[in-house]
């Protein structure tokens, strides 16, 4: 008898299931509308977690390399046009006694306002002011401090000259000196700055990469230029040495850039014409150096005309060379 009632709890439990599962069965049908119907809002739900995860991934990449911290190219770039700029300043400081031109002094003063702008951005890109860097930002100080008393000395260089007339070897070699101070740490701060660029900036990155050899390129140029006044005013081989060494050198990093096949790329004729005209240009100047230099070895001074010569094209070399600077920086 307890048998017969288990079997028929079974088959009373049976029918009951069977008529739960047909009986739901029209749920079943309403179901994809129920689960559509969050769908749009669940899509978006992952979206903003993966844009997240690769930028916390990638964040550290250009800030952290092996052993040293990576520089940005922005910082870099800045960096190599406040070098270029000081070193077109100290070129106008010396050949204002040269040339006897006011606009020498003044476009001195217009490159060290320059060079406090390009600073001010540095300082920013650079992040000089965070704990980390703070090896970095007393050698930059060092520099600052370097450059403050160049500009001093620059101008009592120009109050000698405009009361005297005349400048005198003494008066040169004080400025002279103050130049090889500024430059003696520029030189090397800005060379250690570029190599630790970030790998991941300069990555697959031609146009970053030219970019700082171009900048290179221009302070050397410049520092060049620089010895040419330096001669005619010291009357010292080593500085006609000097100018002879650095042309070299910027004519070497230029063969180097040509080989490098960047200014053969179809994309890059516009560069390709802006680095023929700063070659052209330096050529130019080059000669026109020469011919001061032989003028001041023959009559132990330099005429106006030849200084103003000279002076034309070091001014088409350097508005040549920005526009391929530009070229560049356009497509980074």
């Amino acid at each position: 008898m307890r048998s017969l009632i288990l079997f028929i709890s079974l088959v009373l439990a049976g029918l009951v299931l069977i008529a739960g599962c047909t009986g739901t069965t029209p749920e079943v049908q309403k179901t994809p509308a129920v689960t559509a119907a969050p769908t749009p809002a669940a899509t978006p739900i992952p979206t903003p977690q993966a844009t997240e995860a690769p930028s916390q991934a990638m964040t550290p990449a250009p800030v952290q390399m092996p052993g040293k911290v990576a520089y940005s190219v922005d910082s870099a770039v800045t960096l190599g046009r406040m070098h270029g700029v000081m070193m077109e300043a100290i070129e106008e400081a010396l050949a204002y006694p040269v040339l006897a031109e006011p606009e020498e002094k003044e476009d001195f003063e217009g490159k060290v306002k320059e060079f406090d702008l390009l600073a001010v951005m540095f300082e920013k890109q650079a992040g000089l002011d965070r704990p980390e860097n703070a090896d970095i930002k007393a050698s930059y100080d060092s520099i600052l401090s370097k450059k403050k008393a160049l500009v001093t000395d620059a101008e009592n260089f120009f109050a000698v000259y405009e009361k005297k007339g005349m400048v005198t070897d003494g008066d040169v070699v004080v400025l002279e000196e103050s130049i090889d101070g500024f430059t003696s740490e520029f030189g090397p701060f800005t060379e250690s700055y570029f190599a630790v660029v970030s790998e991941e900036d300069l990555k697959d990155n031609d146009h970053a990469r030219v970019a700082l050899d171009i900048l290179t390129m221009h302070r050397t140029l410049m520092e060049g230029i620089e010895e040419v006044f330096g001669y005619v005013l010291l009357n010292e081989s080593i500085e006609k040495e000097e100018f002879t060494a650095n042309i070299q050198k910027f004519n070497e990093a230029g063969a180097a850039l040509v080989n490098d096949d960047y200014l053969g790329e179809s994309e890059n004729k516009a560069k390709l014409a802006a680095y023929t005209s700063v070659m052209s240009a330096k050529e130019r100047m080059v000669d026109a150096a020469y011919v001061m230099f032989a003028e001041f070895e023959d009559t132990g001074k330099v005429s106006k005309s030849t200084g103003d010569a000279f002076e034309k094209e070091v001014d088409s070399t350097t508005t040549a060379y920005d526009i391929l600077l530009e070229e560049v920086l356009k497509d980074l």
